[in-house]
């Protein structure tokens, strides 16, 4: 499986077989022009979206994907399972930003989390959806969703193979975020990737978690 960076919290997956799935794809100035990655192009199989802000949403990506998910529940999609649970953006169960999915794709038989916008620790229920995950996609900035050392903790209960921040501070986000080296800096294996693209295959089920860090593509 090809996993690209796009940008903030937006990633790009092609399947061995050629499936292309979105996760959270940004709308490109939004906030006033706060965030300036470039416009998100082409047509996927399946947009999964955590939620409908501007920086997880681009309406159009959205619109012209084959399917979507963007509500709770589980759900089989041109040979791949789904399965997204609700959680909130905030620490006050929603009554500040409102509600997050935490999505789990199965995809060329491993398993991708996604933790969208997500706002505060997780139960040891909810935990349990994503434990042992092969690549786990995470927020760390702060401000807005689960800071570093948040991250870091849930990172460790969750033990999974791969994980790969997002939605941290960059040249092209003006939102008041930290940058991605205060959460490696709580981590172990970390790599610099130097590009915005990662291999993953069921090789990763063997041997210590590896955190890998991508340049956003766009």
């Amino acid at each position: 499986m090809k996993v690209k960076y796009l940008g903030h919290a937006a990633f790009e997956l092609v399947s061995d077989g050629g499936t292309k799935i979105v996760f959270d794809p940004y709308e490109s100035g939004s906030y006033d022009g706060a965030l300036r990655h470039k416009p998100i192009k082409g047509v996927y199989d399946l947009a999964v979206v955590s939620h409908e802000h501007p920086d997880h949403c681009d309406m159009s990506v959205k619109q012209s994907a084959k399917y979507v998910v963007d509500a709770p529940g589980e759900f089989d999609i041109m040979g791949l399972h789904v399965k997204a649970s609700p959680t909130y953006h905030d620490e006050s169960k929603g009554s500040e930003r409102g509600g997050n999915l935490v999505s789990v794709v199965d995809l060329d038989g491993m398993r991708v989390a996604h933790l969208g916008d997500l706002g505060h620790s997780l139960s040891e229920e909810e935990l349990e959806g994503i434990k042992g995950v092969d690549l786990l996609l995470i927020p760390v900035g702060g401000f807005f969703t689960i800071d570093a050392a948040v991250a870091a903790e849930l990172v460790r209960k969750a033990e999974p193979k791969v994980v790969i921040p997002m939605h941290f501070k960059t040249d092209k986000i003006d939102f008041p975020i930290a940058p991605v080296d205060e959460f490696t800096s709580l981590m172990e294996n970390v790599e610099m990737a130097g590009g915005s693209t990662f291999t993953i295959t069921g090789d990763e089920s063997t041997g210590e978690m590896r955190v890998v860090v991508l340049d956003p593509e766009l």
